[in-house]
């Protein structure tokens, strides 16, 4: 997610944004990673869970980019470095800031004949379409142009909404008939059969520029999908969309969840398709006769449940979906398949890839690969836990990443550890791939592997300690002569105890940090956890090599990340240096994506409250380009899980952070000025909320602990402008603002009260 726009917003926003850039952190693709011999050029994208694939000109230079987006993670964008016949595509995240709020899916396609891609997504109302543009730097932007309705069914009373289920199906957007403007198709209410939302505009001699759908058929395909992998074909609907009564298939049941891909599977000119259901790891491909039989009526006459059961068979634990798109520009449409389901699916293997060999007559599907992209990445499953330690010893930081794990057949998360070593030179950052399990971690069956490195039994020379997700901890002793060697590292404690013998165990989401709290020269651990506080255990060891820890503070510094809720909220700790300063200073990584920044963790003093300098550290917040879907509760997280580590990667003295989060991989960002010792602080003591977020007409806004003064309440657009601005008494601490003349966009609502000083982002949609 590229800051640069949101930085610009900030200067035009904030009083002391011009000072503030002295320590901002920029988002960076200079450290190239290397694996196996070649560029991983997709490194910092952040990694792929449940990918869905659209492709589109982003930049107008003419070759077809790569969007993808995950549904409550937000879209990732992809030039193309290469050429049409060859593409190269490349991790640019500014043009992601171009998109609105989208929800359960992201289709581009051409619907007004201008040969700029348009963008359809779930609306509140079904499918939602948005016309694309290019602004003034060539970027592919879009503007609202409505929900789709149709009024051609006396049945439905009035106007109604074209179905789209709500529940994370992904309907068809083609043109199915063949009369040159783009036709929608979706599974219906029920979930069994699927309706035809045809196009009207040729027929009625429309503009271009419009999109008039009707209801034209309850049954496209005649077929019907139930509980089963098997559909029912031929099958036929009442005007209702319920089944007419044909036999054993009268009175079958049926449920929603499916992902529709229409594509010409064998170059005859009609539309086949392939089937992901909620229910099946496999996908269903159905094959339609119309041009076998030369009618004018799409008919699906023959069925592979478990395509391709005579080649590389789709398996993907949960709910596949199939998008047909021309990703290696040979000009022919791929197939490129993922699972639909989050936090349920394979997380590793998640891009399959059918490459498109068929001549008319002839189809020819050759599976390719099961990682497309994600071998092109840093990627480790789910929840990555990145830290830099030099390992080698020569003097610059390596690239460890643990993480809560990659997805097992049996649905359960296996961890294991990756390691780059730094291979930097002069004016060139590089880390090269050596391992994806360093020291076969993954034998031990760890479900999470959240690592620390330093001296914790006081040899002098540093261990390793391993955060896990039910809570406990592993201790790996370093048997290696000094620590100017590398390290060897021996499992001492499968579960790390205190000096009692206790099992030391912090509820969930353990992610220990190694750092000398009390400045007695033995360094402690500190443990984030699944309540987003910091537990502090005191090193006690007073034999070298024998580890001895006691707690002392359930809540170090009374630092808690995601203040609103009491679980759930997964504190990460970095503690060191951020800036130029010279400072050490605790970092937290959040549930929500957050990133808190605290002062005086270097003081010594374990008695302090921490004083919060941040809740957005550097504005880098994995939650920039996520929205709820419409009816989800107000300050529900969605389980992003930042983690951060910070480090001079390339030996020249700058200071790269390094994001992981539940995506899988990582995200890179570089501290561009060395100068900020004048920098004010910015203390953040209270809170802001604003709800709904999407809002419609009206936007409600409160606000705790941050008075000084009276109240000014500003709403800005992405651009910095301000729409409208009001002041409230000392005593007021919520507001109602009313944003129906807003259009759908994204917002920004600013806050402050003397010198303090908040934002929120928020969307609005129709």
């Amino acid at each position: 997610m590229q800051r640069t726009l949101l930085f610009a917003l900030l200067l035009l926003i904030c009083p002391w944004a011009s000072t503030l850039a002295q320590t901002m952190y920029y988002p960076d693709n200079t450290v190239k990673v290397y694996a196996y011999g070649y560029e991983q050029t997709m490194a910092w994208c952040s990694g792929f869970n449940n990918p869905q694939f659209t492709m589109g000109d982003l930049n107008n230079d003419g070759k077809p980019d790569l969007v993808v987006f995950e549904a409550g993670l937000g879209v990732k964008t992809f030039i193309n470095m290469g050429s049409v016949s060859s593409p190269d595509y490349r991790y640019e995240p500014d043009f992601a800031l171009n998109f609105p709020p989208l929800f359960n899916y992201l289709i581009l396609a051409d619907y007004n004949c201008d040969g700029i891609p348009d963008l359809f997504h779930r609306g509140l109302d079904g499918f939602s379409v948005y016309k694309g543009y290019y602004n003034s730097r060539n970027q592919l932007c879009f503007t609202y142009y409505q929900d789709l309705f149709y009024t051609n069914d006396a049945s439905a009373g009035g106007a109604a909404n074209a179905y789209d289920n709500p529940g994370g199906d992904i309907p068809a957007i083609v043109d199915v008939d063949g009369d040159g403007d783009l036709d929608f198709i979706s599974y219906d209410i029920n979930g069994g059969n699927m309706n035809f939302y045809k196009n009207m505009r040729v027929e009625m001699g429309l503009p271009c520029d419009s999109i008039h759908v009707e209801l034209k058929d309850r049954c496209w395909g005649k077929v019907y999908q139930g509980y089963w992998r098997t559909h029912v074909l031929p099958y036929e609907c009442d005007n209702s969309g319920l089944l007419r009564e044909t036999g054993d298939t009268a009175n079958k049941k049926t449920h929603s969840g499916n992902t529709a891909c229409l594509f010409d599977w064998d170059m005859d000119g009609d539309y086949d398709y392939l089937d992901g259901n909620v229910s099946f790891n496999e996908m269903t491909f159905l094959k339609n006769g119309k041009h076998e039989y030369g009618t004018s009526i799409d008919t699906m006459i023959s069925q592979d449940t478990v395509w391709q059961s005579g080649g590389k068979q789709i398996e993907l634990l949960s709910w596949p979906a199939a998008f047909n798109i021309d990703i290696d520009g040979d000009g022919k449409k791929d197939l490129v398949i993922s699972p639909t389901t989050r936090n349920a699916s394979e997380n590793y293997k998640c891009v399959w890839w059918y490459k498109n060999n068929t001549t008319p007559g002839s189809p020819n599907w050759q599976f390719q690969s099961d990682s497309l992209f994600v071998d092109k990445t840093i990627e480790a499953g789910s929840g990555t836990h990145p830290v830099l330690f030099d390992y080698n010893k020569d003097g610059k930081p390596d690239l460890f990443v643990g993480s809560d794990g990659y997805r097992q057949a049996n649905g359960s998360l296996r961890s294991k550890i990756s390691l780059y070593l730094n291979t930097s030179t002069a004016g060139s950052p590089s880390l090269t791939f050596q391992t994806r399990d360093f020291l076969g971690i993954d034998s031990f069956g760890f479900a999470g592997a959240a690592p620390a490195f330093g001296d914790i039994d006081g040899d002098s020379i540093s261990d390793m300690i391993l955060g896990h997700s039910d809570g406990t901890l592993s201790y790996f002793k370093n048997m290696a002569s000094s620590d100017t060697v590398q390290p060897i590292w021996h499992l001492q404690q499968l579960t790390l105890t205190d000096m009692g013998g206790a099992t030391i165990n912090v509820d969930g989401n353990a992610a220990p940090f190694i750092y000398d709290i009390d400045k007695d020269g033995k360094p402690d651990l500190v443990i984030g956890n699944i309540y987003g506080t910091i537990r502090y255990y005191r090193n006690m060891s007073t034999t070298p090599g024998t580890i001895s820890l006691k707690l002392v503070n359930n809540a170090l510094g009374h630092v808690k990340v995601d203040a609103a809720h009491s679980l759930g909220c997964y504190s990460t700790p970095f503690i060191g240096r951020i800036d130029s300063s010279g400072r050490d200073y605790l970092v937290l990584g959040s549930n929500s994506g957050n990133i808190y920044e605290y002062d005086s963790v270097a003081s010594g003093d374990t008695t302090l409250t921490y004083p919060l300098l941040t809740s957005q550290y550097s504005w880098i917040d994995s939650t920039f380009l996520n929205y709820n879907h419409p009816g989800t509760a107000i300050g529900v997280y969605d389980n992003l899980e930042s983690t951060v580590t910070v480090g001079d990667i390339a030996g020249d003295g700058s200071l790269y952070m390094i994001v992981g989060s539940v995506k899988g991989g990582l995200e890179l960002y570089r501290r561009k000025t060395k100068d900020d010792m004048s920098v004010p602080v910015v203390t953040e003591s209270g809170s802001l909320q604003v709800f709904p977020n999407p809002a419609g007409d009206v936007l409600n806004v409160s606000w705790n602990g941050i008075l000084q003064s009276e109240v000014r309440l500003s709403i800005l657009d992405i651009e910095g402008r301000t729409l409208s601005a009001a002041v409230y008494p000392t005593a007021q601490h919520s507001a109602v603002v009313n944003t129906a003349a807003l259009a759908p966009g994204t917002y920004f609502c600013l806050v402050y009260s003397g010198s303090r000083k908040y934002y929120s982002k928020f969307s609005v949609i129709r």
